[in-house]
Parts: C-alpha cells; sequence; structure tokens
C-alpha cells in the first residue's frame, strides 16, 4: 500500500510475481497472497487471472465501502472526516446550489419531520447528501455517502436513541433548519457555523450513547 501511494507501483502498473514480492519484501508466500487479497478488497489492485495483479489507483470511496467501525475510537475517527468535509461541502453547497437542490433538502426535512425522526436515520442521511450534492462536487459527493453507508451501521443505536427523545429531535430539526436557512441565503460562512455546531452536537450525544451501551453490556 505504501508504495502504491508514494508512487512506485501507478495506476496501470503490473505488479512483481508472488514468488518476486516473498523475495524482495521478505516474507511468505501465505503473507503475500493475503496482502494481495487485503489491497483488492480496498480497491487498490485488480487480479487478472492469468496474467497477474495490476495497480487500479486509491479509490477513496471503494475503500471506505470495505472498512469496519466495530468500536467508539474508529467511529469517533471517521466521523472527525465527517466534520471536515462537511464544514467544507456546506460552504459550496450555498455558493453552488440549484432550486432542484433546495427541494430535495426540503423534501428530506419534511419526510423526517412526518415521521419524527425515523429510527434508521435514512431521513437525516438523505438531507446531508443533499447538501453535498448542492456542492457541485461529485468526488466529495461519493465520498460523504460512502462515509455516510460506513457509519448508519455502527451508528444505529444512535439513530434509535434520538428516535425515543423529543428533546433531541426538536435540537436536530432546529440545527437542520438554521443549516438550510443559511444555504438559501447564500451564506457560506454561516452555512459553515451552522453545520459545525450541529455535528458537535451529534458527536456529544454520540459518546452518550456509546456510554450508555457499555454500561449495558457491563452489568448484563
Amino acid at each position: 500500500m505504501r508504495l502504491i501511494k508514494e508512487g512506485s507501483y501507478k495506476e496501470g502498473d503490473k505488479l512483481p510475481s508472488v514468488r518476486e514480492l516473498c523475495e524482495s519484501l521478505e516474507v511468505g508466500r501465505s503473507a503475500v497472497r493475503d496482502a494481495l487479497t487485503t489491497l483488492k478488497g480496498r480497491g487498490l489492485v485488480e487480479i487478472r487471472h492469468g496474467e497477474g495483479t495490476f495497480v487500479t489507483g486509491f479509490n477513496p470511496k471503494r475503500y471506505f465501502q470495505h472498512m469496519l467501525m466495530p468500536h467508539q475510537k474508529e467511529l469517533e475517527s471517521l466521523f472527525q472526516v465527517r466534520e471536515i468535509l462537511e464544514t467544507s461541502i456546506v460552504k459550496l453547497a450555498a455558493v453552488n446550489r440549484t432550486e432542484q437542490d433546495l427541494v430535495a433538502m426540503r423534501t428530506a426535512l419534511d419526510e423526517m419531520s412526518a415521521c419524527h425522526y425515523d429510527e434508521n436515520g435514512f431521513h437525516d442521511c438523505q438531507f446531508h447528501l443533499a447538501i453535498a450534492h448542492a456542492s457541485g462536487n461529485n468526488i466529495l459527493h461519493h465520498l460523504l455517502e460512502s462515509i455516510s453507508q460506513t457509519m448508519g451501521k455502527s451508528m444505529a443505536d444512535f439513530h434509535r436513541l434520538i428516535a425515543s427523545k423529543p428533546d433531541l429531535i426538536h435540537d436536530i430539526h432546529h440545527q437542520h433548519e438554521l443549516i438550510m436557512e443559511m444555504i438559501v441565503c447564500e451564506d457560506a460562512s454561516g452555512a459553515h457555523e451552522a453545520m459545525l455546531l450541529h455535528l458537535s452536537y451529534v458527536k456529544k450525544h454520540m459518546r452518550k450513547g456509546f456510554s450508555i451501551r457499555s454500561e449495558f453490556i457491563e452489568t448484563h
């Protein structure tokens, strides 16, 4: 992985044979085969039977799709990535959004309000993805989509916690409305601050949710 990222092996290059990799890296054949399987799973290489292994390039979307996030530490790290991305994405959305984008955002918020926040967080996710789409940057949109899918499974308990507490629903609804208001007004700075406030709030309660779940596991 390091050699690919550093450019020693470029996209389209054929990797050395398993025997050659064993010799150059001073490891056994099973270790090389396991490594190639991992690289394939992360979308870095393509194994063509009868031809060899070829570099496909680093694709963040495929990388995130193969990550597992079972623990709080890893989930918080991924959430940090989301904070960095979304606070920048929302600024672009405030500048580039179209009327169709605003309709998509409003639809997601209305659906969320109608069902008093769905337990799987579907409409919440759709709102954030609509903002990413409005940024006009397809790479950012696909990257956020992949991160959201990865986090979705791990945050199932968190979404259920929100759905069970009217005060949390009220706060998140208000935060979402503020974000949309800033986007409608084309206020990039205000949108950035509103998104940061929202994600900080979510992170705080996400940590509480992990704490509650840990205490439950320890006492049962």
